[in-house]
């Protein structure tokens, strides 16, 4: 525990960098823990019956691009053989430079894409 913080917190003009910074100075690394959501029950069947039935999967999720592809494989909306860097891309290439890309642009891009990543509610 810290018994206090290494920074004067009432001071405004520490940036979070420098109290992240301050706080991890003098650690030592013990270990390290990962954990991800199971997927939902009938998620994987449900999304087969639906390219069964000719339907094209799409996820938007505002998970980071590995976390959302690792999801994606899992319940079979990426497949073997998939390109990921075609198929799965963070939507931030949507709207570079927080301006969306022009209709047919993103018409071109969504066409192949089926992981949006890091989507912001005004990307759905």
């Amino acid at each position: 525990a810290m018994p206090e913080l290494p920074y004067d917190a009432s001071n405004e003009d520490v940036t979070t960098d420098e109290k992240f910074h301050a706080c991890r100075t003098g650690l030592r690394f013990l270990g390290l823990v990962a954990s991800i959501d199971p997927d939902r029950d009938g998620v994987p069947e449900s999304v087969e019956a639906a390219h069964g039935a000719g339907i094209r999967v799409v996820m938007i999720t505002g998970d980071y691009l590995k976390t959302a592809i690792a999801i994606a494989t899992n319940v079979c909306i990426l497949q073997k053989g998939d390109d990921v860097d075609v198929s799965a891309v963070d939507c931030a290439r949507l709207r570079p430079g927080d301006v969306y890309l022009e209709q047919g642009k993103m018409d071109e891009l969504t066409a192949s894409v089926r992981v949006f990543a890091r989507a912001r509610p005004e990307d759905k």
